[in-house]
């Protein structure tokens, strides 16, 4: 059985006054939800200026996730950042500072951690909010290099798929290393050369991050693994060569 509703908001004119009624709640209903996500948002964002950041203080925040640390873990401040010291007066850390953990703590549902700065010659004590922080996972090579991050990137798909190997060093000695020169060796299955491209000099100055990128390449097919091997200048005039790296060919390590 079929029923007709003939009254109320019947006929065309009333169906114009449901639409138009319905249209209204949903813009209502998005312009509450959307005025509650601006008042529940992070007090400052990674284009707020250095200046404000400092000024927020404790409700300073960055816009990396809030991941759990553990003591001992290394992480790395990915934006510029504000941190309470020891004395409780709140200070700027540059992106790219290394964090030792020491303990983390939840307050009003905020994650802290406490750690120690890495690389400074007074080791200092900080509390800073983890949205600062991304997490620091490197390979150290013989006492002079960490290595990072280290990905593929993508440059072309035609005529011929190329790409290239980028990632991070960190010099963590005290002194400036000078032509410092990062080479990528491409082998199948077996362990076979398939091709060699090396990065330009780099100048890596202590504790700080430099990005390298190999020359590239058009093997992306089949390698089956890479071979970093990093090396760098002596003042004696000789060369530093440093553990080689073997990492296998995954497809987690691709970027566009």
């Amino acid at each position: 059985m079929v029923v007709k509703i003939t009254r109320g908001l019947g006929g065309s004119k009333g169906l114009l006054v449901l639409t138009i009624t319905v249209l209204v709640g949903l813009v209502a209903f998005f312009a509450t939800w959307l005025f509650r996500q601006s008042i529940q948002a992070p007090a400052a964002a990674a284009d707020v200026s250095p200046d404000e950041i400092l000024r927020l203080g404790a409700n300073a925040r960055g816009q990396m996730p809030e991941i759990p640390y553990v003591a001992k873990d290394l992480a790395r401040i990915a934006s510029f950042a504000v941190a309470q010291r020891v004395d409780g007066d709140w200070a700027g850390l540059p992106a790219g500072t290394v964090v030792q953990v020491a303990n983390t703590s939840v307050e009003n549902k905020d994650l802290w951690v406490s750690g120690v700065v890495q690389g400074g010659a007074s080791r200092e004590s900080i509390k800073i909010h983890s949205s600062f922080l991304a997490r620091y996972l490197p390979v150290a090579l013989g006492g002079a290099v960490e290595l990072s991050d280290v990905r593929l990137l993508h440059l072309a798909e035609s005529p011929a798929p190329r790409l290239t190997v980028t990632g991070w060093l960190r010099n963590i000695t005290s002194q400036t290393l000078t032509q410092c020169t990062v080479v990528c060796t491409f082998q199948d299955k077996g362990g076979a050369k398939l091709d060699r491209q090396a990065g330009p000099d780099l100048v890596l100055r202590p504790q700080e991050f430099v990005r390298f990128e190999t020359a590239p390449t058009g093997t992306e097919e089949q390698f089956a693994a890479i071979t970093l091997e990093i090396s760098h200048a002596t003042p004696d005039g000789l060369r530093n060569y440093l553990p080689a790296v073997v990492i296998p060919h995954s497809a987690g390590q691709h970027t566009q």
